[in-house]
């Protein structure tokens, strides 16, 4: 796909998703009497019926809330189905610039949150199942038992790159969304787990990948949403439907209940690549001059992406670190020039899609070979990366 096609699939498809989003009109007095009934349903809802009982635990995605999940009334319905208790947890999240905290101090609050309670199970929607997956890896002691992800991005969501254009305003801009970012710091640490985090934890990760305008998952891509090292399942719905409807599904529901796994998923065919170089003990920073993409004819292309700003802790450092490739075609090629005169570094997309993984993260180290280049001499192989 060209550079200029890239473009326009992702601003059709951001326009297709918020426009999916969006509300339908209503009065001031239509919507006092629907927050109002809400209000009255919910207090029902905060009421714990089933002390004995292992709770469940709702966490939104980004922009999300109370509303992101079944109205009260079948919340309620489903408490009484379950014989367990349902609990909410929402945090600060949205579009404006440099108004909401990262992640890795969400995780902080939801472990705060989760405090009192010797176990629950949890249904995580969008970006709840990063933090999800980002409070487990670092709290050993945690009280899950089971996890049902919702069109989880996994592997990042290219509408954050909309999300983050709207926040550029301040000076950080969205964190948030740069941190759901595919090829982000946040991500690339966070799945360099390789799934560990949900060691000892029943795990459901759910998908759409219907293809139909209305089924489809224009947020999330199957590829970013499926989990290699997890049971996957998938179900028809678009982004928001996966969280408002999944009190309908039988199979998320008999999960919840028994444990019980519906049929898996195999892994999307299409395969996407991340890749970093390192040298001289630290991850290069790249542009255009020292990344190229060649097409199977030689010609040079711009299929491929950067990305992002590197994290240690709150703080960013500057600049480009991640190449981003995504849907593969085999006789395609890509070429590192690293500075200081060493060889060029020839990587085939190929290569890249013999990994079983619809995503694969690849970290070149440079610093194997600390010789110059002599004229006329080959390109190195790729060094040994992770997997």
């Amino acid at each position: 796909m060209s550079y200029l096609g890239h473009i326009m699939k992702l601003s059709i498809s951001a326009l297709l998703a918020l426009l999916l989003a969006s509300c339908t009109v209503k009065t001031d007095q239509q919507i006092i009497q629907d927050l109002w009934s809400v209000w009255e349903k919910s207090e029902v809802l905060s009421q714990d019926d089933f002390p004995g009982a292992v709770p469940l635990l709702l966490v939104h995605g980004w922009n999300g809330g109370e509303f992101t999940w079944p109205v009260p009334e079948r919340l309620i319905a489903l408490e009484q189905k379950l014989q367990r208790d349902i609990i909410l947890f929402t945090y600060r999240t949205g579009i404006l610039a440099n108004r909401y905290p990262p992640i890795e101090v969400l995780e902080e609050q939801l472990d705060r949150y989760l405090a009192p309670y010797p176990e629950v199970d949890v249904v995580a929607h969008s970006m709840g199942g990063l933090l999800v997956r980002q409070y487990l890896s670092h709290h050993n002691n945690h009280p899950v038992r089971r996890v049902v992800f919702l069109a989880t991005p996994h592997f990042g969501t290219n509408i954050a790159k909309v999300l983050v254009s709207l926040g550029s305003i301040g000076a950080e801009g969205n964190i948030q969304a740069t941190e759901i970012k595919p090829g982000s710091d946040f991500l690339w640490q966070l799945n360099a787990l390789s799934g560990s985090e949900l060691d000892g934890i029943d795990v459901l990760n759910v998908y759409s990948a219907e293809k139909t305008i209305l089924e489809t998952d224009l947020v999330v891509s199957p590829s970013s949403a499926h989990l290699p090292w997890v049971h996957n399942a998938v179900l028809k719905g678009n982004h928001q439907a996966l969280a408002k409807r999944f009190d309908e599904s039988a199979e998320v529901v008999d999960f919840l209940a028994s444990g019980l796994l519906p049929p898996a998923q195999p892994a999307p065919a299409i395969r996407d690549a991340w890749l970093r170089f390192k040298m001289d003990g630290a991850i290069t920073e790249l542009s255009d001059a020292n990344f190229k993409s060649f097409s199977s004819r030689g010609l040079p292309n711009r299929n491929y992406d950067l990305c992002c700003k590197r994290r240690s802790g709150l703080h960013s450092r500057a600049g480009f670190f991640t190449v981003i490739l995504e849907d593969l075609e085999a006789d395609n090629y890509y070429a590192f020039m690293p500075y200081g005169g060493k060889k060029p570094l020839l990587i085939k997309a190929s290569e890249l899609m013999r990994s079983e993984e619809p995503v694969s993260m690849r970290l070149f180290d440079l610093d194997v070979s600390d010789n110059p280049a002599k004229e006329g001499e080959g390109v190195l192989q790729p060094a040994a990366g992770m997997p």
